[in-house]
């Protein structure tokens, strides 16, 4: 069963809209991430719970998300819904079985540890748990079961449990702590005009908990491997680039020899490309390393430094995203517009553009839907794009930018975990979000001393780096 239909569901409830469309708020709710909605609309006739529940019905089938109704089996009959929310007093749910067939949905509420076990012979789908917290938003809301009760029925049954009552922002992580897989939500959904904004802040925590678990122990696991990074690198930065490569558990090789470079690839587990200091003999090892590492099937960072400040920067990244796959580029915006021929001002290596939101996201997704390759751009705030995902990161501090380099050892970062076997988003997440990360904490520590010791600072929080310290400092949240 997949458990994550039933991670966010907005129920619905008119009398809070103040006259707004329900169909409007639904459909924000479902652009902002909602996977389930259950239609419980109180004191209406029957008719015209049909009425909304076929308008409803249209929104739910354009965006292919099931739609359940709260009590009434008939009305879900009628519009044929995805299934039925019932509550301990509403039809047994063998019956609604009975009638409405073993492909619908059903949902059973249950407030106490009593109530599930004189249930848990039903054919049901999921429980509504709760409320687990005082809420405002049902009258007849039972006593709050608490996180303790919720752990206590999670023991009890492999189904999934969605969490109802009080549920905010704030703690809806400690409810996928304590065993619940999803949360049913009214009024911290529909409280305001902001359904889709509202939505979005509590998808994120889902997303934010899945990468968790997907990031913990990543740090530590590389550590062991200790894969070896080839880097055609940067001169300027190139022993920080070292550096970062070390501390974060791989081993960096630096080589500008051409006669070598096929037999160093072979044993390399990732490569990474920076353009930063230009040169006839970096122009042609560039190519061919990239071809090469295409050639053995070599996972590869391209660092576009400055593409678009000079004819012969822009001519080479040309060159190399015409016949190079990449499995990361990263760059800031002025050099990712530079390579899709916006138009984009900068500053040697640096960008002047100061961007709005919604131009680095346009920005990103056209990249990749041109290059099916995913990117980072760094910047105030770093985005990382893929197929399917957009995940910003709100780590570091504007004194990074006063450091050379910064970038050119986020690239070592993004390839050190692509060497040590990461998916090439989650290492673009891990070398940008560690960056971040260390370059907080090694302004926090060198604030009064300056810029030279924020940049030893960086690397000595990098070679410290663990997961624990990753999960508990990301700050990121999806677009």
């Amino acid at each position: 069963m997949n458990k994550k239909k039933y991670n966010l569901c907005l129920v619905t409830d008119r009398d809070i809209l103040n006259g707004k469309s329900l169909e409007k708020a639904v459909e924000d709710s479902i652009l902002g991430g909602a996977t389930m909605i259950q239609l419980r609309e109180k004191n209406i006739c029957e008719n015209e719970f049909i009425e909304i529940g076929k308008k409803i019905k249209k929104i739910t089938d354009k965006y292919n998300i099931p739609l359940l109704i709260n009590d009434k089996v008939n009305v879900a009959l009628e519009i044929d819904a995805n299934g039925v929310h019932l509550g301990q007093d509403d039809m047994n749910p063998m019956k609604a079985r009975e009638i409405l067939g073993e492909n619908k949905i059903i949902g059973l509420s249950i407030s106490t540890l009593e109530e599930f076990k004189k249930s848990k012979e039903y054919p049901v789908d999921y429980y509504g748990v709760g409320p687990i917290y005082p809420t405002i938003s049902k009258s007849d809301a039972q006593k709050p079961m608490g996180l303790e009760g919720l752990k206590e029925l999670r023991k009890l049954t492999n189904k999934p449990l969605m969490a109802i009552g009080g549920i905010t922002e704030e703690n809806t992580l400690e409810i996928l702590e304590n065993g619940g897989d999803g949360i049913a939500v009214i009024s911290n959904i529909l409280k305001d005009e902001n359904v889709k904004r509202n939505t979005k802040k509590l998808k994120t925590i889902f997303e934010k908990k899945e990468l968790m678990e997907k990031v913990a122990g990543k740090i530590e696991k590389l550590r062991d491997r200790n894969p070896l990074i080839y880097h055609l690198t940067n001169m300027v930065t190139i022993n920080d680039c070292a550096n970062v490569t070390l501390g974060i558990g791989a081993s960096p090789l630096m080589s500008f020899s051409e006669e070598e470079l096929e037999d160093i690839i072979k044993i390399s587990e990732a490569l990474v490309l920076n353009i930063g200091t230009m040169d006839k003999e970096m122009v042609s090892m560039a190519v061919k390393m990239g071809k090469m590492g295409n050639k053995y099937k070599k996972p590869i960072v391209l660092d576009p430094v400055g593409a678009g400040a000079t004819k012969a920067r822009k001519e080479l990244v040309e060159k190399l995203m015409e016949n190079i796959k990449f499995s990361v580029v990263k760059g800031n915006l002025a050099e990712i517009k530079s390579i899709l021929n916006f138009e984009s001002e900068s500053k040697g290596v640096d960008s002047l553009d100061f961007p709005l939101e919604d131009e680095i996201l346009k920005v990103g997704k056209e990249f990749y839907e041109k290059y099916n390759t995913v990117l980072c751009i760094t910047g105030k705030n770093d985005y990382i794009f893929s197929k399917e995902n957009i995940i910003k990161i709100q780590n570091g501090h504007e004194n990074m930018g006063k450091v050379t380099g910064t970038g050119c050892m986020t690239g070592s970062l993004i390839g050190s975990f692509l060497g040590g076997g990461e998916t090439d988003f989650l290492s673009g997440i891990l070398g940008v979000g560690i960056m971040g990360i260390a370059g907080e904490m090694g302004q926090e520590e060198s604030k009064y001393l300056g810029t030279g010791t924020l940049r030893v600072k960086i690397i000595d929080k990098i070679s410290k780096m663990n997961s624990k310290i990753f999960l508990e400092n990301i700050k990121l949240e999806s677009i």
